[in-house]
């Protein structure tokens, strides 16, 4: 089966959290076989380890990254995802709204493999959604 929902960089950070939203965890594992992340949240999962001090915590963060990384795939951002990027972008622009490069490419290669992002940053991709087909879920509800 192929994945169906993209999970957002603050979801997966919730399994390295001490007290994590249960409900995204449950929401996690009921739909386990079904979840992916991308190359650009791979990315801002590692570039947000590497910023932090050496310690025990860094230590259980990096255990969860490699967990996540073990558990799913992770999908290319690549060239249909790339044209869909600056498609978004662009009309976003015209329209006077910013959207973020990061979340461009997390909407993007979700559209790309016509998946569902699972963010609680509902309002990051906002005006994303509003110029696309992106479709969101935020399990913290």
């Amino acid at each position: 089966m192929s994945p169906v929902y993209l999970l957002d960089t603050n979801v997966i950070s919730e399994l390295s959290k001490p007290k994590p939203n249960m409900h995204v965890i449950e929401q996690i594992k009921e739909h386990e076989d079904m979840c992916a992340i991308c190359s650009t949240v791979w990315e801002e999962a590692v570039y947000g380890y590497e910023l932090m001090p050496d310690g025990k915590k860094k230590d259980a963060v990096w255990d969860s990254i490699i967990d996540v990384k073990e558990s799913y795939p992770i999908l290319p951002y690549d060239d249909f995802a790339a044209k869909i990027c600056g498609e978004i972008r662009s009309k976003c622009k015209k329209a006077g709204k910013t959207a973020p490069f990061y979340d461009s490419q997390i909407a993007a290669t979700a559209i790309a493999n016509g998946m569902v992002l699972i963010t609680h940053n509902t309002e990051d991709y906002s005006a994303l959604k509003e110029h696309s087909s992106l479709k969101i879920e935020d399990w913290w509800e």
